[in-house]
């Protein structure tokens, strides 16, 4: 199961929306969110291409 989380696109960058797995530690792109940022920040927040782009691989693959 994954969410929608916004958080910095870099460090200290503007607003986008990563997807991160319901128990992992870090985002598709590998950032660690630090804290929790409220969704209505992010309303008008693009999304991480990073993110969308592994989680677009992730729902290509074949289940194992």
């Amino acid at each position: 199961m994954y969410e929608m989380c916004v958080g910095p696109e870099k460090k200290g960058g503007a607003l986008v929306w990563h997807v991160m797995a319901k128990e992992a530690p870090a985002t598709l792109c590998g950032q660690m969110l630090r804290e929790r940022i409220e969704a209505t920040d992010g309303e008008r927040a693009r999304h991480c291409p990073d993110c969308m782009a592994s989680f677009e691989r992730l729902m290509a693959t074949a289940p194992a």
